[in-house]
């Protein structure tokens, strides 16, 4: 390899690297520098996938909105749900004394299996997504009923403290 390839291998590496820890850092450091700002963050979150789902549950029980609405519902949900896993730095359980919020230290200590949880929503979301787009209310249903039994349910059961 002649000089120049070397130094364009280093200067790769030397990205990549600073990139990774930078990454990594900056996850960390988001919620040493304001956790009250990022646990406000997912909250918002949460609740808009709750709107979003109280949506849903409103076209299958009242016919309220179209089937179209419930897909785009459910695309919502989809795409928050991506977002889940980076809104849980380290330091923003209920243990951490930073603000009202019911997140379990079991999120970090079972961070995969948390990462699962939140992946798991998105993919029944676009099940539901899908199924809003055949029209059949029978199998919107389905997938909502699972959605929220082992989407919102499996991490809530698991990874979240209920407030009063």
């Amino acid at each position: 390899m002649n000089l120049t390839a070397k130094l364009t291998a280093g200067v790769a590496i030397a990205v990549i690297a600073g990139y990774v820890g930078t990454s990594l850092v900056g996850h960390e450091s988001m919620a040493a520098a304001d956790p009250a700002a990022i646990i406000k963050e997912r909250q918002d979150l949460m609740k808009q996938q709750g709107k979003e789902a109280k949506a849903i549950n409103d076209f299958l029980e009242s016919g309220t909105g179209t089937a179209d609405d419930v897909a785009k519902n459910a695309a919502a949900i989809k795409e928050s749900s991506a977002k889940i896993f980076d809104l849980f730095p380290a330091g923003t359980s209920m243990n951490d004394d930073v603000g009202k919020t019911g997140a379990k230290p079991e999120i970090w200590q079972h961070a995969a299996a948390f990462k699962a949880a939140a992946a798991n929503l998105g993919e029944l979301a676009g099940a539901l997504e899908q199924a809003a787009g055949s029209g059949d209310k029978q199998k919107m249903a389905d997938a909502f009923g699972a959605l929220g039994k082992n989407g919102c349910g499996g991490c809530h059961s698991k990874f979240r403290q209920k407030l009063d």
